[in-house]
């Protein structure tokens, strides 16, 4: 089936799946050369977990049963991203230790129920689905894990 026609129809795209197999199977489909496409001529594309992950350079994932790993992925969006930043005990220490092994130099990550807005690889703004949850860029400032969160907006009704 051609899947280049309903694509460009789209005007919004939202993902969600594992990340390791979404990215192969997209690969094999020639699925990732049309989102790119279709990114490029302004489709808004978003995500949750593996759905945000894809979009990002590289992405810390719980694609493999016992520990986290940092997988390269479509590379719409620069940077690397971490998903379930509050949600999974694992994530956070893994992340400082991609930081201090030298795995990543920075990584976007955002808590269960927040989202990143981002605009042309340049404004960021923190989206909370209403439980008080947080967007951060993590980085390693003198050798300890620096949290800065970005501003945010709630929808919380």
């Amino acid at each position: 089936r051609d899947l280049h026609y309903p694509l460009r129809r789209q005007r919004q795209m939202c993902i969600r799946d594992s990340t390791k197999s979404m990215l192969a199977v997209w690969k094999d489909w020639g699925l990732d050369n049309l989102l790119k496409k279709a990114y490029e001529a302004g489709v808004v594309m978003s995500g949750v977990s593996a759905g945000a992950n894809c979009w990002f350079e590289r992405a810390v994932v719980d694609s493999w049963e016992d520990e986290l790993k940092v997988i390269d992925c479509m590379g719409f969006v620069k940077g690397n991203f971490c998903p379930h930043y509050d949600e999974e005990p694992q994530r956070r220490p893994s992340v400082k230790s991609f930081l201090e092994e030298d795995i990543i130099n920075a990584c976007y990550a955002s808590e269960g129920n927040a989202a990143l807005h981002i605009k042309d690889n340049n404004d960021y703004l923190s989206v909370d689905f209403g439980k008080q949850k947080q967007s951060y860029l993590v980085s390693l400032v003198q050798g300890k894990v620096s949290e800065v969160a970005f501003e945010s907006v709630s929808l919380e009704a």
